[in-house]
C-alpha cells in the first residue's frame, strides 16, 4: 500500500491535465505531507491515443480533481465507493458501484468529487482526439458520438460481464503479459459499452435518501469489521433500521449486488490477501468464514478462474 499526498496525486494526474485540491483545508500549504489516499494507482498505455488508469485506494481526506483540459473522451467504471462528477454547465452526476460515466469533454473543465472514509476501486479509460489516434474504428465511433450530439456527461449502467472482468483486473491475480492483455480487453469493452449505452438522466441510487445511505453504510461497516461472522439478513436489517425487504432492495440499488454477494466478494478479496502472505488454503478459508476449504476453493475458482493453491 502506498500513501499518496496532494503533491503525489498532482504528479500522477499531470499527464492528463488534472489538478487536485482538499476542500476541507484553507490552502494547499496546509496539506503538507498529509496522506490523502492510500493504495494502488496504475496507469497504462493500451494503444497510441488510448490509456487506462486502475485505482484501488482508501480516501482519508475528501478531495477534488479538476482538469481544465480533460481528454476528448473518458469512460469510468466504479467497482466500489462513490464519487460525483460535473462538467461546467451541466448538473452533477453520481457514481456508485456498478455505475459508469462517459464524458465527451470538448475542452470543458471537469471536476470529480471524492468523499473521505471509503475504499474506491475504479477504472478510467481515456482517448486522445480522433486525429491523433491510429485506430480508424475507434476514431470513427468517437466522431459519431460528437456528430449525434450526445450529452457531454452522462451515467450508464455497467453490465455484469464487464463488472466481472474489471474485478478480475483489479484483483491482482493476473501478472505480466496476461495482465497487459486483460487491461486492453477490459479497456476496449469499456469503450464499446460507454459509447453504445443509453444515457441515464440520474445516478442509479438517486431514489435512496441520504439517511438510507448512512444506514447502508452501517451494514457495510459491520460486514467489513466481521467478514467471517455468520451474518443474517434480519440482523443486518435491524442494524440499518429497515425491514429485510427494504434492506435487500436499497442495498441492490446502491451497490448493484445483494448484501451477501457483497460479503462473498469481500471475503474472497481478504482470502487473496491471506494467501499472498503465505497462509495455507485451509487457514485462508477459515479466516474469512468458510467452514470447509473445499467450498472455499470452489467459490475462489468460480470468482478468479484459478485454484487458491495456485495463487500461493
Amino acid at each position: 500500500m502506498h500513501s499518496l499526498t496532494l503533491a503525489d496525486l498532482d504528479r500522477l494526474g499531470r499527464s492528463s491535465g488534472f489538478r487536485y485540491r482538499l476542500p476541507a483545508l484553507a490552502s494547499a500549504a496546509d496539506s503538507g505531507a498529509l496522506c490523502v489516499v492510500e493504495g494502488r494507482v496504475e496507469q497504462r498505455c493500451l494503444r497510441p491515443g488510448i490509456s487506462l488508469a486502475l485505482s484501488d485506494v482508501v480516501a482519508h481526506q475528501p478531495f477534488e480533481a479538476t482538469s481544465e483540459a480533460p481528454p476528448p473522451f473518458a469512460a469510468i467504471v466504479m467497482l466500489e465507493g462513490r464519487a460525483r462528477a460535473r462538467l461546467e454547465g451541466q448538473a452533477v452526476i453520481g457514481m456508485n458501484r456498478g455505475a459508469g460515466a462517459m464524458m465527451l469533454a470538448d475542452a470543458t473543465p471537469m471536476t470529480a468529487i471524492h468523499p473521505a472514509g471509503q475504499r474506491m476501486r475504479s477504472l478510467n479509460v481515456s482517448l486522445d482526439a480522433p486525429a491523433e489516434m491510429d485506430d480508424p474504428v475507434i476514431s470513427e465511433l468517437l466522431l459519431q458520438a460528437h456528430r449525434h450530439g450526445r450529452r457531454r456527461l452522462h451515467s450508464w449502467q455497467v453490465p455484469a460481464h464487464l463488472e466481472h472482468a474489471a474485478e478480475q483486473l483489479l484483483s491482482g491475480t493476473w501478472q505480466g503479459a496476461m495482465h497487459a492483455l486483460l487491461c486492453e480487453g477490459v479497456g476496449l469493452q469499456m469503450l464499446a459499452m460507454a459509447l453504445g449505452a443509453p444515457a441515464q438522466e440520474a445516478s442509479p441510487d438517486q431514489r435512496v435518501s441520504a439517511r438510507d445511505r448512512r444506514m447502508l453504510q452501517r451494514v457495510i461497516d459491520c460486514l467489513q469489521a466481521s467478514p467471517a461472522a455468520d451474518h443474517s439478513l434480519e440482523d443486518l436489517a435491524r442494524l440499518a433500521c429497515m425491514s429485510s425487504s427494504s434492506l435487500r432492495l436499497k442495498f441492490q440499488q446502491v451497490h448493484r449486488c445483494s448484501v451477501f454477494a457483497w460479503l462473498r466478494e469481500r471475503r474472497l478479496q481478504l482470502a487473496c490477501e491471506q494467501l499472498r502472505q503465505g497462509c495455507s488454503v485451509q487457514q485462508a478459508a477459515h479466516f474469512v468464514g468458510y467452514r470447509h476449504a473445499t467450498n472455499f476453493a470452489t467459490a475462489f475458482r468460480a470468482r478468479y478462474g484459478i485454484a487458491p493453491s495456485e495463487l500461493r
